[in-house]
């Protein structure tokens, strides 16, 4: 129902020529049922999106090579992602899970190297930032009711570099 890459924003490093996606993987089967239409702007489908039983549901940040098209690495995760990615100049790769894990990855080989869990759905754009020569990554934590992941209300922010 989600789709593949359809929600979060892409990252991209022109140093690596990579761009970084998360994916959801969520097979589903759509029902119509009858609903009486609720009015309004209120969402209305017609039917409900099932899961499939015994269809496990993840997600994976994917590494495309924008050349050639070719996939140069990937990282999966337990649960779909959903918030976008933020690639650095300094060969990283931030996203959030919505188990609350905000990670950094080697943006070349994919390799985690640094993780700390929020405490809430890491659901957000990750966006870096500079004050007085010093930058900064921030994540802000409020977690996904479509997908039920925890809800927060924080926002961290970390320092980058020695």
């Amino acid at each position: 129902a989600n789709g593949g890459v359809e929600w979060s924003p892409m990252a991209f490093s022109p140093k690596t020529r990579l761009a970084y996606a998360l994916n959801l993987h969520q097979p589903m089967t759509y029902h119509v049922e009858p609903a009486d239409y609720p009015g309004g702007s209120k969402l209305w489908l017609g039917g409900a999106f099932k899961v499939i039983p015994g269809e496990k549901q993840w997600g994976r940040l994917a590494a495309v090579n924008i050349d050639d098209g070719k996939v140069a690495w990937k990282f999966d995760t337990e649960q779909p992602l959903i918030g976008g990615a933020l690639a650095t100049a300094g060969d990283l790769v931030f996203f959030g899970e919505g188990n609350g894990n905000f990670n950094a990855l080697d943006a070349r080989n994919g390799k985690k190297l640094w993780s700390f869990n929020c405490g809430a759905g890491a659901n957000a754009q990750p966006v870096s930032y500079t004050v007085n020569n010093k930058q900064y990554v921030a994540m802000g934590c409020g977690g996904n009711v479509q997908l039920d992941f925890k809800r927060g209300n924080s926002l961290f922010v970390y320092a980058l570099g020695d």
